[in-house]
């Protein structure tokens, strides 16, 4: 009977070994399964608003060495240029120089397209920096000051009229003092949580996050890709960079 025990036991030990490796084996293969599905979706840009919490330097660091590959692959139909730099007052003088084919309606904040070859030129700031350089307000779910804006042809956070399969050739400068940003496009609304990964829904463009701006060599980040509408509706402009979509750094977009 002891024989018959012992056995029993060992027998029943090998069992718990067993279940308790096929259990380690299977969330081994979820974590393998979430990791591949997450960088197939989000792409680099998750990493980027994850490494945004890890602090600016590291954060650098990172953009600089990992985002070649990205930059390629990533705006939208194409033309990516990462990084390039400008001088802060071309840009700034620039803000208010609205292209021929382009129409801005102060009273309801809106900028209406005619072209179907568009030049979007965007601007990332501080809220109040955006009010000092425009003189304009920003719409009221961005009307925090310690909060971040777009500035689009002179208005704040704009909505924006655009035609149909009309190509888009955005410039995106950040001219913010300490922070990173960038802009992407989706078809996806606010509200949006602090890591705003819902607007991965419906995406229609997308771009690394970059550096802020060197005021005191004068000079700002530029990025530069194109993108276009195939369908009619509304969409939405928004920095992915962790907390800002949510405190309102948006504006819509209406496709007719």
């Amino acid at each position: 009977m002891a024989g018959d025990f012992i056995t029993k036991h060992a027998k029943r030990k090998n069992t718990i070994i067993n279940a308790t490796s096929l259990l380690l084996v299977v969330v081994l293969l979820l974590v393998v399964i979430i990791i591949l599905l997450v960088l197939n979706v989000s792409g680099f840009n998750m990493m980027n608003g994850i490494a945004g919490m890890m602090g600016a330097g590291m954060f650098s660091s990172m953009m600089n060495g990992g985002s070649g590959g990205y930059a390629g692959m990533m705006g939208g139909t194409g033309g990516s240029v990462l990084n390039t730099r400008i001088n802060i007052s071309t840009a700034e003088a620039d803000t208010n120089k609205l292209p021929s084919y382009a129409h801005a309606y102060p009273d309801n904040n809106t900028v209406l397209f005619t072209s179907s070859n568009i030049t979007l030129v965007i601007l990332a700031m501080g809220a109040q920096r955006a009010i000092n350089l425009t003189r304009a307000q920003p719409p009221l779910y961005d009307s925090n000051s310690s909060g971040n804006a777009f500035v689009i042809y002179g208005l704040i956070d704009p909505t924006l009229i655009i035609p149909r399969d009309a190509i888009v050739h955005v410039e995106f400068i950040n001219l913010d003092s300490s922070e990173y940003h960038n802009v992407i496009m989706t078809a996806t609304g606010p509200p949006y949580q602090y890591m705003p990964m819902s607007a991965m829904n419906g995406i229609v463009s997308m771009m690394p996050i970059i550096p802020h701006a060197n005021y005191s060599g004068g000079s700002a980040s530029e990025y530069n890709y194109t993108t276009a509408f195939a369908n009619t509706g509304t969409y939405w402009y928004i920095c992915m960079y962790p907390g800002h979509a949510q405190m309102g750094m948006y504006g819509k977009i209406i496709v007719e």
